[in-house]
C-alpha cells in the first residue's frame, strides 16, 4: 500500500504497524521498501529478466574495497 497508494496509508495503517513495530523499525522498513522498489524500477527499465543478473556477492563496491586491502 505504501508504494502503490501512499495516500491510502491512513491512521489505521499506521496504528496497525505500531502494534508490531517501533517507530525506528517502521523507518527502517520504509527505507528497505524504498530501496527495493527503486532497485526493481531500475531492473525493469533496463529490461533485465529473472535470473539474468549474476548473484556474485563480491560484485560492485564491496569487491573494490576488498581488493584495495
Amino acid at each position: 500500500m505504501l508504494v502503490w497508494d501512499p495516500e491510502g496509508a491512513d491512521d489505521r495503517v499506521w496504528a496497525m504497524l505500531r502494534e508490531h513495530l517501533t517507530d525506528p523499525e517502521i523507518v527502517e522498513l520504509g527505507s528497505f521498501i524504498a530501496i527495493t522498489y527503486g532497485q526493481q524500477r531500475v531492473i525493469k527499465t533496463w529490461g533485465v529478466g529473472h535470473g539474468e543478473l549474476p548473484g556474485d556477492p563480491g560484485a560492485g563496491l564491496a569487491r573494490a574495497r576488498l581488493e584495495s586491502r
